[in-house]
């Protein structure tokens, strides 16, 4: 049974090094292609030798990102589903926990090899010091607490996915219900957000506990690699380089004397203009003059049309890209009932194709969704024909430049979505 939008995907380029046949989501026959480079690397008698190891290596480990993400693509589309759980489980649970100490070996094989300082500088420096600080941070007995990471944020997604309310007389998706928050009737309003509310409510013990033990794994996993908090640990291991935690606290602190205020004028504005004496939750979402929602799409089909006529007024190598994805159906994009919450770019490393997965209902925020996340996927497409896997992925701040970015060159053309009256 395929859980999977989208079937098999052809590799962007042949594999040189990992066998066709092999069982990615089977241990015992991955470990011997980790076994070949740890032997072949003390062969590479030149740079040339040690970057064609680095690119067999790339190979391998684009090809096991692929099955990670396909299994995650599945749990998050079905998490209802005891298949794709347990397919996703198995690869977090008897894979990962391999793979883990086998990468750190090749990394520290790489960092004190003879011929690593004849490769150019200018283009390996980057990497150079990413892989040196994955081997600092590393720490065996931190395995075994990312597996029971990975398998709390599995049953987040799990609990998150099952929530629905009875809404007068139809069963709803929580995402579903926050269209009635754009409702010109405050009663109707205030009635959605509550049903919603206490519906949370009901499962607050469960979502406190996983986010309690997942603090607690965390912070462990600083402390063995370390350091005094989760924080200071997360910026390193993000490859936080060119900015400190002490930079965020003045950013946050710039914002809360020159944005903040602002807020406030808003807020009090919005109370005026809905003549409210005071602003509730259910408030916030409305249009402050009471005017009906915007209603951009009625079905996620016509919103895939829309935004490619977007895409086509904007850039042809844009509007190609997301046809591709549109004709590979790398698209997941509907709310129903047991699909995990909000919105994702996901990318098939070893196809090197992107994936989008939302929760669309029919409101402006989806259209912003969608161009969001067009923006991940563009970027993901400009670098297919980059060969260092490494290279084909970036800090997930400078990713939101390209899908911020993507939001305010597509609303150039929103048009697409309303008439111009």
């Amino acid at each position: 049974m395929n859980l999977l939008p989208f079937g098999k995907l052809p590799a962007h380029k042949p594999r040189a090094f990992v066998p066709q046949s092999v069982d990615l989501g089977d241990w015992p026959q991955i470990a011997p292609l980790f076994e070949q480079l740890e032997l072949r690397a003390s062969k590479c008698r030149s740079a040339a030798d040690l970057e064609r190891w680095l690119l067999d290596w790339g190979e391998l480990n684009a090809a096991l990102d692929e099955e990670s993400s396909r299994r995650y693509i599945a749990m998050t589309c079905h998490t209802d589903s005891a298949e794709a759980e347990k397919a996703y489980l198995h690869f977090v649970e008897n894979v990962e926990p391999q793979l883990k100490p086998r990468q750190f070996a090749l990394e520290k094989i790489y960092v004190t090899h003879p011929q690593r300082e004849r490769l150019p500088q200018s283009r390996f420096q980057v990497f150079d010091r990413d892989v040196k600080n994955h081997v600092e941070l590393f720490r065996p007995e931190n395995v075994p607490l990312e597996t029971e990471e990975a398998r709390l944020c599995q049953q987040y997604q799990k609990l998150s996915g099952s929530l629905t309310v009875n809404f007068r007389g139809e069963e709803k998706t929580l995402v579903q219900m926050t269209r009635y928050l754009e409702e010109p009737d405050r009663a109707l309003r205030q009635e959605a957000w509550e049903l919603v509310a206490k519906r949370r409510l009901q499962e607050a013990d469960k979502f406190d506990d996983i986010f309690d033990r997942e603090i607690k794994l965390r912070q462990q996993i600083a402390e063995n690699a370390g350091f005094g908090n989760y924080r200071d640990y997360a910026f390193r291991r993000l490859g936080r380089f060119d900015y400190t935690p002490d930079d965020c606290e003045k950013f946050h602190d710039a914002v809360e004397r020159e944005v903040i205020p602002v807020v406030r004028e808003l807020q009090a504005r919005r109370r005026e203009q809905l003549k409210l004496e005071k602003l509730r939750p259910w408030d916030l979402a409305v249009d402050p003059l009471n005017r009906p929602p915007l209603k951009p799409f009625a079905q996620v089909g016509e919103m895939v049309s829309r935004t490619q006529k977007i895409f086509d007024s904007l850039d042809g190598g844009l509007a190609g890209g997301f046809q591709q994805m549109r004709d590979l159906k790398l698209l997941d994009l509907d709310n129903r009932k047991g699909k995990a919450p909000g919105g994702y770019q996901s990318t098939l490393a070893e196809s090197r194709l992107p994936f989008i997965f939302m929760n669309a209902i029919g409101l402006q925020r989806d259209v912003e969704t969608i161009l969001h996340e067009a923006g991940h996927a563009f970027h993901a497409l400009a670098t297919r024909d980059e060969d260092l896997y490494a290279y084909r992925s970036a800090p997930i701040e400078f990713c939101e430049v390209a899908s911020m970015s993507m939001e305010l060159l597509g609303n150039e053309f929103i048009e697409e979505f309303y008439s111009a009256a």
